[in-house]
């Protein structure tokens, strides 16, 4: 079983930290549109191929969207904390992490009437001078952890050296890496959101085959603006940004509807289950 994981934040607010965004476009009522229609979309898709995911729902939204978070766990899927604002952790204070941490988990169990088990870092922010976090997320409460590419080379995330597949850190918590495939000895990102959509679907089932004759379990990760029809245009992106956030957003329930067929997908702590993790 490989897992199917959505990260649900505006398309706008998902980018804040990375360019300059118009400030109408974040936490009013267009974005807040835009998720729910885009996480509505989600769902009906989901149910029709009968596959059931683990939705990392930023505290924020869930204050704003109660109802939209409730439809998501009564409707089977898994509920997990992506923080409370999407702020990458390793510029935030100790303080900072910390109120994050709980307040995101305890507005989530409120709300959706679930105990929160998993977290995840908005931009996969933990990086190799801020692996400390990982303890405080355990401290916080989560059973898992979700945050840790391991990768090198990108100007945002990246932990080098840590493992590539699900794995037990000495504190007890349980880490499940965003997946990634070996090519010429460096690791490349594989499965998640624009990398998805970028590389043909023959290189992604290849790389998923390959994932599953080593005995993995795979991480997929998306976002609701990438399966849902709602995506705000925005002027001044540059090249590279337009490729990587619009590029191939037609394609993507395309793309799912011929892996829903081949393999099987369920959410976090169903894999986690399965491999004696929780």
């Amino acid at each position: 079983m490989h897992c199917f994981s959505m990260d649900v934040e505006g398309f706008c607010g998902g980018m804040a930290e990375s360019i300059s965004v118009p400030a109408e476009t974040m936490a009013g009522p267009g974005e807040l549109s835009e998720i729910q229609q885009n996480v509505a979309e989600t769902l009906e898709f989901l149910d029709t191929w009968g596959v059931k995911g683990t939705f990392f729902v930023l505290g924020r939204v869930a204050d704003l969207l109660p109802d939209m978070v409730r439809m998501i766990a009564q409707e089977g899927h898994e509920i997990a904390s992506h923080s409370f604002e999407h702020l990458r952790l390793y510029n935030m204070s100790h303080e900072q992490i910390h109120d994050t941490l709980t307040r995101s988990r305890k507005v989530l169990e409120d709300v959706s009437g679930t105990h929160v088990k998993g977290f995840r870092a908005p931009d996969f922010s933990i990086n190799d001078q801020t692996l400390h976090i990982l303890d405080m997320i355990q401290e916080a409460g989560y059973r898992y952890d979700s945050s840790l590419y391991p990768i090198q080379g990108h100007d945002v995330y990246g932990v080098r050296d840590t493992e590539p597949w699900i794995y037990r850190l000495p504190n007890g918590l349980v880490e499940y890496p965003l997946s990634t495939v070996e090519v010429a000895g460096w690791r490349i990102p594989a499965l998640g959101g624009g990398y998805f959509r970028l590389y043909p679907l023959t290189v992604t089932r290849r790389i998923l085959r390959r994932i599953e004759r080593g005995g993995h379990s795979a991480m997929f990760y998306i976002h609701p603006y990438e399966l849902g029809t709602i995506c705000p245009l925005v002027s001044n992106l540059s090249w590279p940004r337009r490729l990587r956030h619009y590029v191939n957003r037609g394609k993507t329930k395309k793309r799912f509807c011929k892996l829903f067929v081949d393999h099987q997908f369920g959410r976090v702590e169903d894999v986690l289950q399965s491999r004696g993790f929780l």
